[in-house]
């Protein structure tokens, strides 16, 4: 792609005919043109045993910022950019043997398919700058593994680095399924410092996929996004308002598909992706219906809202609504060492 073109935006959106209840979406937007370290989300969803996956990768630039590959028209791509790829096919291929094998989504299998794939694409010829911080192919990812089953959805996330998992239900909102693999973890703290990640996946260096089990009891939508959707705003609530708000405006999945794109377009300062499915709501429009009553409340949070002039007054607003927001959000969260099973 020429360097002077316009930054992209990529959409998709389906609704499987034979598995009523279930839809999915995923957005991609890049910050420089043809140079996005996010790779494509990944929404798989296999209709006979009703087992499906949403992830995303984030390539880790400052870590892998080294070249690795040169296409055939001669353009250089970094190590993050190759990373992030490189992990999606692998969790592409480890998905369809589980389902094929009708194995569980065991973290430790995850690992070793990421550690055989990465280890083939590093590059022939190391480069000459080291570091402590310095990664092969080094990127993040936040996958969730679900079936559906006929009382309840079994959920699995399985994650490395600061890309997230989310569950957004009707009562009770947005509420985090993975524990970003950083010293700070409180999630309005790292809007401002942005703190190193201390786990990453790589092809030179050891690293972990930890993983998280909840039962999603009723409708909901799992979603996982990287770091440009949830990083640059105000508050830890203001991703779920501009994921509901953006719901409320829209008149199917690919008109929100397109909304939530242009929306994060507007504020980050990041590539970001987006994948989520939507579980059990007849159509969009009881998707919508269902989720107005808690955009209200969301919109309710904004009143009153001090001037961005006001530095103080704006401080103690953001920390007073993240003292309420906190609890719900973080219900979910693994405790810190944890593996769910």
């Amino acid at each position: 792609m020429p360097s002077d073109a316009p930054t992209t935006a990529v959409t998709h959106a389906v609704r499987p005919a034979s598995q009523a209840g279930l839809s999915a979406l995923s957005v991609w937007t890049e910050s420089t043109a043809g140079a996005g370290e996010d790779a494509d989300p990944l929404v798989l969803h296999h209709l006979l045993s009703r087992t499906g996956l949403v992830a995303v990768f984030d390539g880790a630039g400052g870590a892998g910022s080294a070249p690795s590959w040169i296409n055939g028209r001669g353009l250089a791509r970094s190590g993050a950019w190759t990373g992030s790829r490189v992990a999606r096919l692998a969790v592409e291929q480890w998905f369809r043997d589980c389902v094929e094998q009708g194995r569980p989504p065991e973290p430790r299998t995850l690992e070793h398919r990421l550690r055989k794939v990465l280890d083939a694409a590093r590059p022939d010829v190391r480069s000459k700058v080291v570091g402590t911080m310095r990664r092969q192919l080094p990127t993040t990812m936040a996958a969730i593994w679900y079936r559906v089953e006929d009382a309840h959805t079994a959920v699995h996330t399985l994650w490395a680095g600061d890309s997230r998992a989310y569950v957004l239900t009707p009562s009770k909102g947005l509420q985090v399924l993975t524990r970003d693999h950083t010293d700070e973890t409180d999630a309005l703290v790292q809007l401002t410092q942005d703190p190193p990640m201390t786990n990453m996946i790589c092809a030179d260096r050891p690293f972990t996929i930890d993983q998280h089990g909840v039962l999603l009891n009723g409708q909901g939508v799992l979603l996982c996004a990287t770091d440009g959707f949830f990083g640059y705003v105000r508050t830890p609530g203001d991703f779920e308002y501009l994921l509901l708000e953006s719901l409320q405006n829209s008149s199917d999945e690919a008109d929100w598909a397109a909304r939530l794109s242009r929306k994060v377009q507007q504020y980050t300062a990041d590539d970001a992706s987006l994948a989520l499915v939507t579980i059990g709501f007849s159509d969009f429009r009881e998707l919508c219906e269902l989720f107005m009553d808690r955009y209200r409340r969301s919109q309710r949070r904004y009143r009153g809202v001090p001037d961005g002039s006001d530095e103080e007054s704006l401080r103690h607003w953001r920390e007073q609504d993240w003292l309420s927001y906190r609890t719900e959000y973080e219900r979910h969260m693994p405790a810190v060492g944890e593996v769910g099973e």
